[in-house]
């Protein structure tokens, strides 16, 4: 899983975004009002998109500290970024803050704590979301001491959902989620092993770092992307595309692994991957327990390239790519894992650059989102059937915020 950071993106060129006009009181004014139009430039937004609305000064909220940076709940003071009708944020919805001093955060009021058994370490944190919780570790890319090799052993910590304090697990170069709910696999490689050829020690550990099962050795040059009812799916250390790149093995079996191409997503009981785009790009959902197979069929001349599950694996995220006039779009959809129905999320097209990540952080159905723009960057919640998002808008500081949203 990959780490989400929210971090003001320097190299982005701005972007003008529509605002809403007056209304018209006067034929004068309705003339002005359609000169505007024609000469600002306009962003690419589906036609079912929700009118913008700008905020007047009396409904700005107080900006919030989050890291140094100033946080605005509800709407965003400038159309740099998504203006859009939104709604209050959930007061109970929290989100872990990574750095060399991880907090939690609450986006509705902007309240941050400690989060407690994490030592303060000048390489920061990376959280990983398994099922229940985060597996964290320091940041062992600021700490690997060799080229090409597997890293070195790092503390790792279970951190429940809401919980005030991680627990530790034990030592791991590598963590990922399992099956169980707040259980890990920690992958272990000799020193100075070879990255893309390493044979990695295995071990899946309960939330207070308690054993489950015996040790297995994983194939050389595979590390585990998530345990499942079924197996462990396997990603290669150096994937060749159209190679059936990931696989499901059975250490019990190892001769009936299955092979997946361009894997988006999976959790203990479903896998998602997509085959080739012809001619239009779809998503399938595999179900592990039955074989069945559920098709999400997409918009027309739009691909995906990412996805996340929700906890209770009902919905499924998926993040899509398109061409708009010689530029790329992205845009945030969520299928039923049961039906296959795609739902567009309300104000999420924006430049392919924008999106910073995406995930359900939560027991809940919240999807989570990260923008970056030229000069605000954003978090957006959505559940799924709602109308219209929650937004906080945070305004560059004196450090980043590290948002930890899946």
């Amino acid at each position: 899983m990959d780490d989400d950071i929210l971090s003001q993106g320097d190299d982005r060129e701005p972007r003008q975004w529509p605002r809403r006009l007056g209304l018209v009181a006067a034929l004068v004014l309705a003339v002005i009002a359609g000169v505007v139009y024609l000469v600002l430039p306009r962003h690419q937004q589906p036609a079912t998109a929700t009118a913008p609305v700008t905020p007047s000064a009396s409904a700005i909220p107080t900006p919030i500290s989050v890291s140094g940076n100033l946080v605005i709940p509800g709407q965003p003071p400038e159309p740099d970024g998504i203006v859009i009708r939104t709604l209050p944020w959930a007061s109970s919805l929290r989100l872990p803050v990574a750095g060399p001093r991880p907090t939690w955060f609450w986006p509705a009021t902007g309240r941050s704590e400690p989060i407690g058994g994490l030592p303060s370490d000048s390489a920061g944190y990376q959280f990983d979301r398994v099922d229940g919780g985060w597996a964290v570790q320091a940041d062992s890319a600021a700490k690997i001491g060799c080229d090409g090799c597997a890293g070195i052993a790092m503390p790792a910590w279970f951190l429940a959902d809401g919980a005030r304090s991680a627990t530790r697990v034990g030592l791991a170069n590598l963590v990922a989620p399992a099956a169980s709910t707040g259980a890990l696999w920690l992958t272990s490689y000799p020193a100075g092993a070879n990255a893309e050829t390493a044979v990695g020690t295995a071990r899946e550990v309960g939330p207070t770092g308690a054993l489950l099962r015996p040790p297995v050795r994983l194939p050389a040059g595979y590390v585990i992307e998530q345990g499942t009812d079924r197996g462990l799916l396997l990603a290669p250390t150096n994937p060749v595309p159209g190679t059936g790149a990931a696989r499901l093995w059975n250490p019990g079996s190892p001769q009936a692994s299955r092979t997946f191409d361009d894997v988006l997503a999976a959790n203990s009981t479903e896998i998602v991957s997509t085959p080739r785009c012809a001619p239009t790009c779809r998503v399938q959902v595999l179900n592990l327990a039955t074989g069945k197979d559920t098709v999400v069929r997409l918009p027309a001349g739009d691909s995906p390239t990412n996805g996340s599950f929700s906890p209770n694996g009902r919905f499924l995220a998926l993040q899509l790519t398109s061409a708009a006039d010689g530029a790329l779009a992205t845009q945030l959809d969520v299928a039923s894992v049961g039906s296959g129905q795609l739902t567009r999320v309300p104000g999420t097209w924006v430049s392919s650059d924008a999106l910073a990540g995406f995930g359900w952080p939560d027991n809940g159905d919240s999807l989570i989102a990260e923008f970056n723009f030229e000069s605000t960057m954003q978090l957006t919640s959505w559940h799924p059937g709602a109308s219209e998002l929650s937004l906080a808008v945070i305004k560059p500081g004196p450090t980043q915020a590290s948002l930890i949203i899946g």
